[in-house]
């Protein structure tokens, strides 16, 4: 299988893990909103929450503080997928999820948070971390609600 295939597949991985990490956190935090079709009758909340918002989140994170520690560290990895920028800018990313989101939340999104920049650097390219950030708060939206 060449290399691309193989990147396309854990992509979709990715993708799929969306909604069982929100099933995941539902389980474990007991938070959940009862109608899980709100975020789409509020236009402008989709806007912010599923598009705006991951798409600045992701160009600072992993548009300029990842590339920005991915050039003063040696490109060391762990177990051959997660660089050292990732797991740095991870957890930078952890601490500002602490200002609007409870303790075990802001923790919890430390594992996307690896996913959006490992496929930052598999592809090279910020688009993938983006759509994927959309997709995990669509999902988290979804059921959450704000």
């Amino acid at each position: 299988m060449s290399k691309r295939k193989i990147l396309d597949l854990q992509y979709a991985v990715a993708l799929l893990f969306a909604p069982v990490f929100c099933f995941l956190y539902i389980k474990i935090y007991q938070e959940q909103n009862n109608d899980i079709f709100w975020l789409f009758s509020d236009l402008n909340s989709l806007f912010f929450l599923v598009f705006l918002y991951p798409m600045i989140e992701e160009l600072i994170f992993r548009g300029l503080v990842q590339e920005y520690i991915e050039k003063k560290i040696s490109k060391n990895t762990i177990l051959k997928a997660l660089s050292w920028a990732n797991i740095f800018t991870s957890l930078l990313f952890v601490l500002m999820h602490f200002i609007y989101h409870s303790p075990i939340w802001a923790m919890l999104v430390f594992f996307p948070s690896l996913v959006f920049g490992y496929f930052k650097e598999r592809y090279e390219h910020i688009i993938p971390s983006i759509l994927l950030h959309s997709f995990y708060n669509l999902w988290y939206f979804s059921f959450i609600g704000i």
